[in-house]
């Protein structure tokens, strides 16, 4: 991963998450600064959401995308 840092973190500031692995188990990850917002206001933002099967669903994929990396 040094040698090729600057590659991963081009796509950590395209949006990518790096998931970095030890021995095939995750230790570490590169994710994109998002401090645009207070973790505080993005919760305000779910706040009173109801959640559907078509959402969650989706959300659930993308989970073991990552999960997969």
């Amino acid at each position: 991963m040094a040698q090729h840092f600057s590659e991963f973190l081009a796509k950590v500031e395209k949006g990518e998450i790096i998931r970095i692995r030890k021995q095939g188990r995750t230790v570490a990850r590169m994710v994109p600064d998002c401090d645009f917002m207070l973790g505080s206001e993005a919760a305000d933002l779910f706040r009173g959401h109801r959640a559907d099967a078509e959402t969650a669903n989706a959300i659930t994929a993308e989970l073991r995308k990552l999960d997969s990396e």
